[in-house]
């Protein structure tokens, strides 16, 4: 059973997003938790995020050819939409892992 630190800590790392914080906060958290389940989602909140800013910067890059903006839109989208359901699931108590990215970060 998880403790409700560990619930707020791994909602954190995931809920960063909607402040701009998406790669500072799960990297502090990764860093500086004790805890295998806090750490393992802050890591996969911190790759989710990087990827997710990347898709960004090519997306914008790509803006001159007009397909970027569907990156854009995509990114956007994506982002928070999983940022939101990996929330619920952490608060709920379950082991989230992001579809794409997931794999990469649990095999870190």
């Amino acid at each position: 059973m998880l403790t409700t630190e560990q619930k707020i800590l791994a909602v954190v790392c995931h809920a960063c997003v909607f402040l701009s914080l998406g790669i500072i906060v799960p990297l502090i958290v990764m860093l500086v938790s004790k805890d295998d389940y806090v750490k393992t989602q802050a890591k996969e909140a911190l790759i989710f995020q990087l990827v997710m800013v990347g898709g960004f910067i090519i997306s914008l890059i790509l803006t001159i050819v007009i397909i970027g903006i569907l990156g854009l839109i995509f990114f956007g989208i994506a982002s928070l939409v999983l940022a939101i359901i990996a929330i619920v699931n952490v608060a709920e108590g379950r082991d989230y892992s992001y579809p794409v990215t997931g794999k990469w970060a649990r095999n870190m």
